[in-house]
This record gives structure tokens, C-alpha cells and sequence, in this order.
């Protein structure tokens, strides 16, 4: 089986609310091999603001994985293809390295390698925070990690480590994404196309509800922050389900909610970007090259009432959104079983001036695009 780390889909750029206010908004570029770190102001322009060269905590130059802002955007926690074992803590202003957090195993002289990280809870990197709570994804997707740091007491500490392999449900595919919500619940991608919800996942290996049913592996997915909204991609599809509170809690039954294809009109398909996949005729691709699907509103100040709105991803040089309410609304008529109700729901096309390979929604109506040739750009809707 082909590993994870060829499905999943680095966060090299992130971008969030920069200091107390929230009024600014910065965002970040990692570049690989290059070693460093490009920063952009959140205007129409993507104004550039400087570059740092990534070091390890030796002074070494590192190959830049992906990118999370964190404490404001005042800090950067970078993972490394050049030492797999470490997430950097680099502070934004200096482009200094002041902390460098490898993650130990129980078993002597046994790191874990690191492939991506996210907050446990949803929007925590956009608050004032000298505390560093992750869950992250390891081992080309076989392991699955819970990491605390507090910088304050200089060290990191391992909460608990779970091999994916380790557990008989788990030996016959393996993880290629994640996403969290407020409460810290977390669900998984996997390589066999299925996505699977956790309420507890350091404390069980056991998932609450398992959705599958499409072919795979999930290459990227989101989930709304109080965990009522799930959109995931695969190389063929954009797919949408709402899980209720049971679904993400053990020991609760209740049927599987049913799964909303998410599609644009066909007089819109020729706008987006064919790929051709192993068993393609030659010329009928039939991947549309989905960047990683996106909710907006991913806000800090969503104690305001601030809700999710659209879902968007981009094909090429497409631009697809979905609206949420319609998302929805679509969703409960398929789950109601009327006769009349479609299993899809067409999104609104936009031709953008340049192929998005990645992107970033930001607060209520932003989405932070970056284009070929380390070019970033805001789009406000």
C-alpha cells in the first residue's frame, strides 16, 4: 500500500489575526527545500513583509515541512523534511529559533516522525498563549500524537502515543489528514476513503462513527468548530455529512448520517483542472486536482456569533464555493429520505487569475491564496 505522505497535503501556508486586536492579519509561506519562510500582509496586494531562513535549534538550516501560526501570529511551529523527529518554534518577528520539540516514544532511542500538526482545539492558535497544545499526525500516517508544551517550563511532554498498526481495525489502511473542533473532538482521514470521528481519541483507539462508502484515500478535510459540519475531499469527489453530538461520542448509537456530494454544474467542469490517476484513459482525467477544503469563518472571534458561511476549495485556476445553508439544507432532505431529494448540490464556479496550489480561510470573509512563483494574495468576499 502507498504511504500517507504521498495523500496528504502539508500546511505550507497559514495565515491568521495578528496580536490582541485582530485587526491585521498576516500569513505564511513555507518553501521547502529553499529553507525559509516568506511573510505577507493580509491586503488584496498579499503585500510581502520579509522572509527568514529556518534554522533548527543548532544553527542548521532546515528544510521547511508546513507551517502553523500560533500565540497571535507572534510565533511559528514549522515541522522539518530535514530532521522528521522535531516541530521548530520560531518567533516571527526575529526569525529565531527558540525551541525545538521532539517527540519521544516510551522505547529507548525510538523518535517519532513528525508529517503534520494541528491545534486540539479549533482557533486556540488565534489566542495569547505561551501553552502549545497539538495533536499531530506521525510515521507516514501510521501514528497518531497528542503533544503539550508549555514554554515556560522548557520542555515538552508526550501525553500518549498511538500506532495506528497497533490495533487490529487498523492494520489495513492508515491516516492522511485531520481536522478538530472547538471541543478538542478530532476526525481522521484514511487512505481506504473513509473518515473516522473521535471524542477521545488518546483515550480509545476506537472510533466513535466511521463514515465510508467512496473511493479513496481522503486528501484533505475540515470540520466546522462545533463539530455539526464535516466537508472532506477525495482525487475524485468533494463530500459534505453533519454528524450529530452522538455521532462523535462513544457508547451513544445512532445510524450513520448520510453523505452529500458536493458537485458544479456541467456546463462548469471544462473551468476546472483534470488529472489523470492510474487507470485514467489517456486525456479523461478524473481527478480535478482539489486543493485542501476549506470552512470559512475560521475566526477567534466567533463568541460574536460569527458562523461558518461557505465551504470552498479551489481546481486550477476555479474557485468553488458551496453556501453552507444550502449545504444543509440539501443534506437533511437526503437524510429525511424524500423521494425528491438529490444525493448532490452544485457549487458556484469563479475563474481566478492564476492556479491556487494553496490556501487559507481567515475570519469572516477572507481567504488567503497562494499562487505560483511564492506570490500570496487576500480575497474578500
Amino acid at each position: 500500500m502507498a504511504k500517507a505522505g504521498i495523500f496528504a497535503s502539508p500546511q505550507i501556508l497559514d495565515a491568521g489575526p495578528r496580536g490582541g486586536a485582530g485587526t491585521e492579519v498576516m500569513s505564511a509561506l513555507s518553501t521547502g527545500g529553499k529553507k525559509k519562510l516568506h511573510f505577507f500582509k493580509g491586503d488584496e496586494a498579499g503585500t510581502a513583509i520579509g522572509s527568514h531562513t529556518v534554522f533548527d535549534f543548532t544553527g542548521e538550516a532546515q528544510s521547511v515541512g508546513m507551517v502553523q501560526t500560533w500565540n497571535q501570529c507572534n510565533e511559528m511551529l514549522l515541522t522539518s523534511t530535514d530532521k522528521r523527529s522535531a516541530v521548530l518554534l520560531m518567533d516571527t518577528e526575529t526569525g529565531a529559533t527558540k525551541a525545538e520539540l521532539a517527540v519521544k516514544r516510551q522505547q529507548k532511542n525510538w523518535s517519532l516522525n513528525v508529517d503534520s500538526i494541528t491545534p486540539m482545539q479549533k482557533f486556540e492558535q488565534y489566542k495569547s498563549a505561551q501553552e502549545y497544545q497539538l495533536y499531530g499526525l506521525g510515521d507516514d500516517g501510521h501514528t497518531v500524537f497528542a503533544m503539550n508544551h508549555d514554554s515556560r517550563a522548557g520542555q515538552n511532554v508526550e501525553e500518549y502515543v498511538i500506532r495506528a498498526d497497533s490495533h487490529r481495525k487498523y492494520k489495513s489502511y492508515i491516516f492522511t489528514c485531520h481536522a478538530q473542533t472547538k471541543a478538542g473532538y478530532l476526525v481522521l482521514g484514511r487512505t481506504d476513503g473513509a473518515i473516522s470521528l473521535y471524542d477521545a481519541i488518546m483515550k480509545s483507539e476506537n472510533a466513535s462513527c466511521v463514515l465510508d462508502g467512496y473511493p479513496g484515500p481522503v486528501s484533505s478535510i475540515d470540520v466546522s468548530g462545533d463539530g455539526s459540519m464535516v466537508a472532506w475531499t477525495t482525487p475524485e469527489f468533494v463530500l459534505f455529512t453533519c454528524p450529530s453530538p452522538a455521532h462523535w461520542e462513544k457508547g451513544k448509537k445512532e445510524g450513520k448520517p448520510k453523505i452529500l456530494q458536493l458537485t458544479v454544474r456541467p456546463e462548469d467542469r471544462d473551468k476546472l483542472t483534470w488529472i489523470e490517476q492510474e487507470g485514467d484513459e489517456p486525456g479523461e482525467g478524473t481527478s480535478p486536482g482539489w486543493t485542501p477544503i476549506k470552512f470559512d469563518a475560521t475566526t477567534h472571534r466567533d463568541e460574536d456569533g460569527l458562523t461558518e458561511r461557505e465551504i470552498i476549495a479551489y481546481s486550477g485556476t476555479a474557485q468553488v464555493r458551496w453556501n453552507v445553508r444550502q449545504a444543509r439544507a440539501a443534506w437533511q432532505a437526503l437524510e429525511d429520505g424524500g423521494e425528491k431529494a438529490k444525493a448532490t448540490l452544485e457549487g458556484v464556479v469563479t475563474t481566478m487569475g492564476g492556479a491556487v496550489f494553496r490556501h487559507m480561510t481567515v475570519g469572516e470573509d477572507m481567504d488567503v491564496v497562494a499562487l505560483e512563483g511564492e506570490v500570496v494574495k487576500s480575497l474578500r468576499f
